[in-house]
């Protein structure tokens, strides 16, 4: 889609210098509007734009927002999860029953302190509340060796020969479509820019719409995803 777009001056009571907080003022809006707010994820950069700044530290981040239009909605967990500690898989690959432990722990009274696995379901504290502890009921947890994807993201830039210079790299928007998007599922993308969340799409056999405003950059993604086609 291509159109001409109008610039609106909106004023802000802000200072000179002082950070505007458009992320958070765009999430509460949505909000506002009826969307459900899920997560903030945080996109860390190991290799950010260098900045000429003096007074503050270097950006390295991004925001991800995790919005639904209802309480439920899909949700794969498991496209998306990532290989657990290493000192997880030592964690539990150790003999805990027959383990002396260790009494470093200050404090600690109930014998000493052994390696174990984390429970689940029944009461998550004791009745008592003058005792604060974890209960020993439930579920002892099963190890596996995937774990639940962290909101913390660290993805490196990618380089981009087009004349786009806000170029995503291919796994942020593939990370998003295999965790958001089911099989038979379409990928929109309103602000397509160079092409790479249709990319990703194909790249998953998801249909994909995109609406951008600049020609020019609408001839580039249709040659970009073109050629990965």
């Amino acid at each position: 889609m291509i159109g001409k777009s109008k610039t609106t001056k909106v004023k802000y009571d802000t200072k000179r210098k002082e950070l505007l907080m458009i992320p958070a003022r765009l999430a509460i809006a949505l909000s506002k509007d009826g969307w459900y707010m899920r997560q903030d994820i945080i996109w860390h950069k190991p290799n950010p734009m260098p900045e000429s700044v003096k007074d503050r530290c270097t950006k390295s981040y991004e925001h991800i927002f995790l919005l639904a239009k209802s309480p439920k909605y899909y949700f794969n967990a498991e496209a998306i999860s990532e290989d657990v500690a290493e000192s997880t898989i030592k964690r539990m690959n150790q003999d805990i029953k027959n383990q002396k432990g260790s009494y470093r722990q200050p404090g600690k009274t109930n014998g000493p302190m052994k390696a174990c696995a984390p429970r689940y379901r029944g009461n998550k504290y004791t009745k008592d509340p003058e005792t604060f502890y974890r209960t020993k009921s439930g579920d002892i947890y099963k190890y596996k060796p995937k774990r639940n994807k962290r909101d913390v993201w660290t993805i490196s830039t990618r380089p981009y020969k087009g004349a786009h210079f806000a170029t995503f790299p291919i796994e942020l928007p593939e990370t998003c479509l295999l965790a958001g998007c089911p099989n038979g599922g379409i990928a929109i993308d309103i602000f397509m820019g160079s092409g790479t969340t249709g990319v990703a799409a194909k790249k998953l056999n998801l249909d994909f719409i995109g609406i951008e405003l600049n020609e020019k950059y609408c001839e580039m993604a249709k040659k970009r995803i073109k050629g990965y086609l």
